[in-house]
């Protein structure tokens, strides 16, 4: 472990990119810099999906180059196997929102487990990632959420087809060695995916965490949900995987919680979201004896802090203990020299269609323009590695 450990240094933050991807994603990022140009774009988006109008090249060619991996699973690999050279690992996200029957559900948890069968015979080591409204219908799965889960759910037939696609994704995982990271998404929906989460990791975390939990610590309830998590984990006798966030969806919990004229979910301050994340790592850290983790923030206070507790809790194994992970497109500083210095670090790469793609990049479009200074901070990081291959060219 290095202990000089320099997060803004961009010859090897951005040293997998040539020129003309530095200068492309340079130019991305200016335009995203501009919230009357980012809202234009994300404007535009949602109406290209509405009417289906033909842009999507257009799409392909702008935000979707910088932020996804490709159209196909042979695209995606491509991009994991580069990534390997650098040592850093790949959470693999195959993108399938706004499916609405069980033909589309049980084809999408196919798909993952082939994914996952291949990840862990030609790429060992790396991860994926499941959205469980891929997995069912969302209005069903907020419908669940207000459910008693064992009295309730265990009982409809329907449900018990959900649990089937999850524990088949899970239990391939296992069996190849691959972690599964399970979303978080839309607060309604959070209590439910907590219980089918805990459910996964009491029957295949025994020995280390093949099934992560995401929290989104801008929610006033996940600190809370952490300890009573690392508790319960304790009790059962499982490993808990434990995978923090800030949150994608602020905006959109905070209109929803206006709307029903009730107390929003959401911190009111990013500092209180901060201090949330933060105190998590802690107390994940702390227990790292019987509790795996992945930190993934782009936050480079968050990042040396949670190196800190690395440091402060003599976590002599953290390569396997503690895993950090940035989005596909963003923070190469912080990715690539996490693992230059001998962290476990990895980039979330989501991949499919073009159009299925949308709704993730017009997320993305949306809490990059709600995070102050995150466009500013990648646009001036982009800016000095071109600034900095331009002089040495000139010497």
């Amino acid at each position: 472990m290095i202990n000089s450990l320099n997060l803004s240094d961009t010859a090897t933050g951005y040293r997998y990119k040539s020129n003309t991807e530095l200068k492309f994603t340079y130019w991305m990022y200016r335009i995203l810099q501009s919230k009357r140009m980012a809202n234009a774009l994300i404007f535009c988006t949602r109406i290209i999906l509405k009417y289906n109008l033909p842009f999507q090249y257009l799409i392909k060619k702008t935000v979707f180059n910088v932020f996804c991996a490709g159209e196909n699973i042979d695209d995606a690999f491509k991009k994991i196997m580069f990534l390997n050279e650098f040592k850093v690992k790949s959470v693999l996200d195959y993108v399938s929102e706004g499916e609405n029957d069980d033909r589309s559900f049980d084809k999408n948890a196919k798909i993952i487990v082939s994914n996952i069968v291949r990840l862990g015979k030609e790429s060992p080591g790396n991860y994926v990632s499941v959205k469980l409204s891929g997995l069912e219908n969302p209005g069903f799965l907020t419908y669940c959420n207000g459910l008693e889960f064992l009295n309730d759910l265990i009982i409809s037939p329907r449900f018990d087809r959900l649990m089937a696609r999850v524990d088949l994704i899970c239990k391939s995982a296992r069996d190849s060695n691959v972690i599964v990271f399970i979303d978080a998404e839309d607060r309604c929906m959070q209590d439910l995916f907590d219980r089918i989460t805990e459910t996964m990791m009491e029957k295949y975390n025994s020995n280390h965490a093949v099934v992560f939990n995401t929290l989104q610590m801008y929610l006033k309830d996940r600190l809370p949900y952490v300890r009573r998590l690392i508790d319960l984990a304790e009790k059962q006798q499982y490993v808990p995987g434990i995978k923090l966030v800030r949150g994608a969806y602020v905006e959109k919990e905070r209109e929803l919680a206006r709307k029903e004229g009730r107390e929003s979910p959401v911190f009111d301050t990013k500092k209180e979201t901060d201090d949330a994340f933060n105190e998590a790592v802690e107390l994940c850290l702390r227990s790292h004896n019987f509790v795996d983790t992945c930190i993934a923030t782009h936050n480079r206070e968050s990042t040396l802090h949670a190196v800190a507790c690395i440091k402060k809790y003599r976590i002599e194994n953290h390569f396997n203990k503690v895993r950090f992970s940035q989005l596909y497109g963003m923070s190469d500083c912080l990715t690539f020299n996490l693992c230059l210095n001998g962290y476990n670090s990895s980039k979330y790469l989501p991949y499919g269609e073009v159009k299925k793609a949308i709704p993730y990049l017009i997320r993305r479009s949306e809490e990059n323009s709600s995070i102050d200074g995150q466009i500013v901070n990648e646009a001036n990081f982009l800016k000095d590695e071109l600034e900095r291959r331009a002089g040495k060219q000139e010497l």
